[in-house]
């Protein structure tokens, strides 16, 4: 799925980013909007995120207002 980043940040270049965020259908189309730090050690943000932002190897920051793939979590179970 795709989605406009509601805000920007950096992503370190040469790993493949899975950054945890809050995704939501708005009148302005469908956003993601990243929860806490990028961490692994940040397990408190997974708790507010529904979606994971995919953030390419060779990309080194996400601008906001651009549009990013998203995995939207299902919280179902």
């Amino acid at each position: 799925m795709r989605a406009r980043c509601a805000t920007g940040f950096t992503s370190p270049k040469g790993r493949k980013q899975f950054v945890r965020g809050h995704f939501e259908v708005t009148a302005r189309g469908a956003v993601v909007t990243p929860v806490g730090g990028h961490g692994s050690h940040l397990i408190g943000s997974l708790s507010q995120s529904n979606a994971l932002v995919v953030v390419p190897d060779a990309s080194t920051e996400v601008d906001a207002d651009s549009t990013v793939d998203v995995m939207v979590l299902d919280r179902s179970f």
